[in-house]
């Protein structure tokens, strides 16, 4: 039984599992991997306090202060979560069932891939998929947004 569960490391499961351990709560982490997204980001230029850091740079600070702490992480992909009687049931590929008090859902996002030649190769050299970050590298240029609806036509304006 444990206080709570945080399902992903990427920066907000990071920063939870650190707050998680100041309190003392019996947490664990579950995660696939340390860093999320942000570790495909060549250029973070947004972060107060870093004028220039690298995604990679930025997220292994934020994992080694959060090991400074007593936190169970294990790398199992979550499931099936549910609430039941009270308490919330986190079952991993595993096969385990984790269960507890609270659990932050912190899993974040992956984009979705357009599967055309070339991408992989240039994303960060043209390819982007984070108009809020990447936007004002773009400025005065042609770009190409893929997309439909209010996030596509919010990307252009950025």
């Amino acid at each position: 039984m444990y206080d709570l569960i945080i399902i992903g490391a990427g920066p907000a499961g990071m920063t939870a599992a650190v707050y998680a351990a100041r309190k003392r709560l019996k947490a664990m982490l579950l995660t696939l991997d340390i860093g999320g997204q942000v570790l495909w980001t060549q250029d973070v230029e947004n972060y107060m306090g870093y004028q220039y850091i690298t995604g990679a740079e930025l997220m292994a600070k934020f994992e080694a202060q959060m090991r400074q702490y007593p936190l169970e992480i294990r790398y199992e992909k979550v499931e099936r979560l549910e609430k039941a009687d009270g308490l919330f049931r986190v079952t991993s590929d595993a096969g385990k069932v984790y269960t507890a008090q609270t659990v932050i859902l912190a899993s974040g996002k992956k984009p979705r891939l357009l599967e055309v030649p070339g991408e992989q190769e240039f994303v960060g050299l043209g390819v982007s998929y984070c108009a809020t970050c990447d936007g004002p590298l773009f400025a005065e240029k042609r770009v190409a947004v893929i997309g439909g609806g209010n996030s596509a036509f919010s990307a252009v304006l950025e």
